[in-house]
């Protein structure tokens, strides 16, 4: 596994963070959730529930073990991790958890600005019915050297579970080849998200923290994301 630090956003990365910064009822789900038990641990989707299946303990996300894959701890500037990639063919997916209200489906609200935001920056979405429920078929507009080049297709996925939200970007090949994105979508499938009983506003990020493995320990300081220089 390898540990990196983002040097920049990229553009489905921007519209999305842009999406779950909306303003929000962030009152909802936090008082009632104080004295509150629950169940922890979620099946993301509860047909293939196998919990069985080895899977790599980032916290919040406990995300399969598929043979082939390469995973990658997506590190902030203070060197706590913000997400986790998954790379199965060629094609990556990256996900985040976040916390929901208990009674509303938060990727219908976020999908709907995810759109928007890509649709003002210049870029085409539609959604359409995929293996997870409605999700968005992009193409956001990417740039070399402060100049437009061509569009780069992309996926948004989500699922609503109890109080969290599961969100996962498909790029690469699994963003446009159905057959080349059968890898992910069952990562993606397989995923469980620890939500805890603990108090979140919505639409905030689920805690995430590092295997403890001694082979998965990173490099003092981590890397650069070398997709970014």
């Amino acid at each position: 596994m390898s540990l990196f630090r983002k040097k920049s956003p990229t553009p489905e990365e921007q519209a999305f963070q842009a999406a779950i910064s909306e303003q929000f009822d962030r009152k909802d789900d936090v008082t009632d959730d104080e004295d509150e038990e629950h169940d922890s641990v979620v099946a993301a989707a509860a047909e293939t529930d196998d919990d069985a299946e080895p899977r790599l303990d980032f916290g919040a996300l406990k995300v399969p073990a598929v043979d082939g894959m390469q995973v990658r701890a997506e590190l902030d500037d203070d060197q706590n991790v913000v997400g986790v990639a998954v790379m199965v063919d060629e094609s990556v997916l990256q996900l985040q958890a976040f916390a929901a209200p208990r009674s509303e489906s938060l990727w219908d609200e976020v999908r709907q600005e995810i759109a928007e935001g890509i649709r003002g920056g210049q870029g085409r979405a539609r959604e359409v019915d995929g293996p997870f429920g409605r999700e968005i078929q992009a193409e956001v507009q990417v740039s070399e050297g402060g100049e437009a080049s061509d569009r780069q297709p992309v996926r948004f996925i989500g699922l609503d579970g109890e109080r969290w939200f599961l969100r996962g970007v498909v790029t690469g090949p699994g963003a446009s080849d159905t057959a080349r994105a059968e890898g992910v979508e069952a990562v993606f499938r397989g995923v469980r998200v620890e939500r805890g009983s603990h108090a979140a506003p919505p639409r905030d990020p689920l805690p995430l923290a590092l295997p403890d493995d001694a082979a998965l320990v990173p490099e003092e300081g981590g890397v650069d994301d070398p997709s970014e220089a």
